[in-house]
């Protein structure tokens, strides 16, 4: 059990605040928010204009408000006073809807259960609130992702969605007060997302004696594009500064809702290129597939004859579509030597090696056609031009 003087408990409680302005600019810097303020205050017509405060008041595109508050640990007296402010706030200004009480990613499970049980009270109406919901920092960003894409088409919110958490994984990897409280392993520290930091930089083998500095991006003007003009599998590119040089590792991302997702989309050509076989019956099969390609049409004698040909090369065909290895690009940048994957319905992250996702998909008895791992279908608007692959999320 972490234990704090007043003064360390202060500091931990101002961090906290720091680590929702982080996220805040972050939103802000992707347009789903259009401005915050901090701190936030008024009172009432007659009376001192700064009696009630908040923390922050963030404002969308729409004109909604909403008001933030922090906590580190569920002390109900502490909450009494942000329920005053709470319900006073939202008396004065009838244009701010929701009220959420905020608490860090890396608390203990003990901690997290009492904030879980609390925010079972109130929005069961068990116990009145003017606060709408006790929420983590995930689950916040999850929120104001939401109400800042409920208008797109499910098509237009998706890719949106699934390009920013790019970069807020970048953003959480190259965080400053992430990497100072994983090096100084400092109590009175929050950082930004700091479990999902941890989960990623241990699994790639960094540790925070040897590790001097971290920077990630996942701007595709430094990742680079293919020779071909297309984005490489890296979505974000990190490079850590060691006691013994530079090591750079490449992370592919997937975010989604659902349980299959597309994870390649590529042309005949592309594909018979990366698995340079001398085969060729299987070339000439996987031409077929894109100019027929459905089941149906392609049939069931070419669906044997795919499947028979393609089973010396599922391995090598199943790392180049879910990371690029042994097609083109830099190896060093472009190739990704990880799968990370956002799971939207249940609030999991999961990371692997690439090699190890291929494996993990093999033990979980996922099939899909011809011998592969993979669902194989056209894109959208694609039929006859290109092939996509989708796979099952784990």
């Amino acid at each position: 059990m972490e234990r704090f003087d007043n003064a360390a408990k202060h500091l931990h409680g101002r961090n906290a605040i720091n680590s929702i302005e982080d996220l805040l600019i972050f939103c802000q810097k992707q347009g789903y928010i259009t401005e915050y303020q901090e701190p936030f205050r008024t009172g009432k017509p007659g009376y001192s204009a700064k009696q009630f405060y908040a923390p922050y008041l963030i404002i969308f595109d729409d004109g909604t408000k909403w008001i933030l508050f922090s906590t580190t640990s569920m002390k109900t007296d502490r909450i009494k006073g942000q329920q005053w402010d709470a319900s006073n706030i939202k008396e004065i200004d009838k244009s701010i809807l929701k009220c959420y009480l905020v608490y860090p990613d890396d608390v203990t499970d003990t901690a997290r259960a009492e904030f879980v049980r609390q925010n079972e009270k109130y929005i069961s109406h068990k116990e009145f609130s003017a606060i709408d919901q006790i929420i983590s920092q995930e689950e916040l960003y999850a929120l104001i992702e939401e109400q800042a894409t409920k208008d797109l088409s499910v098509g237009k919110m998706k890719d949106l969605q699934g390009r920013t958490y790019e970069s807020r994984l970048a953003e959480i990897l190259s965080a400053e007060q992430n990497i100072i409280k994983w090096k100084t392993n400092n109590i009175t520290a929050v950082g930004l997302h700091y479990s999902t930091f941890l989960q990623v930089v241990e699994t790639l083998k960094l540790t925070p004696q040897d590790t001097l500095s971290i920077y990630a991006t996942a701007d595709k003007k430094e990742i680079g594009l293919l020779p071909t003009r297309g984005n490489p599998k890296t979505d974000v590119l990190l490079k850590a500064t060691t006691t013994s040089g530079v090591v750079t590792h490449t992370i592919s991302c997937k975010k989604s809702s659902e349980d299959i997702v597309s994870v390649h989309q590529f042309s005949a050509d592309a594909c018979v290129a990366a698995l340079n076989s001398p085969n060729q019956t299987l070339c000439e099969l996987i031409y077929k597939f894109q100019e027929l390609p459905t089941l149906t049409a392609f049939g069931i004698e070419n669906g044997e004859a795919l499947t028979r040909e393609l089973k010396p090369h599922l391995k090598e065909l199943s790392l180049w579509a879910l990371g690029g290895i042994g097609g083109i690009g830099d190896p060093t940048t472009q190739w990704a030597e990880f799968i990370l994957t956002y799971s939207s319905k249940t609030k999991t992250t999961s990371i692997h090696t690439v090699e190890e996702y291929y494996e993990k998909l093999l033990s979980a008895n996922i099939t899909g056609h011809f011998g592969t791992v993979f669902q194989w279908t056209y894109p959208s608007k694609q039929r006859g031009k290109n092939i996509q692959f989708k796979v099952k999320i784990l």
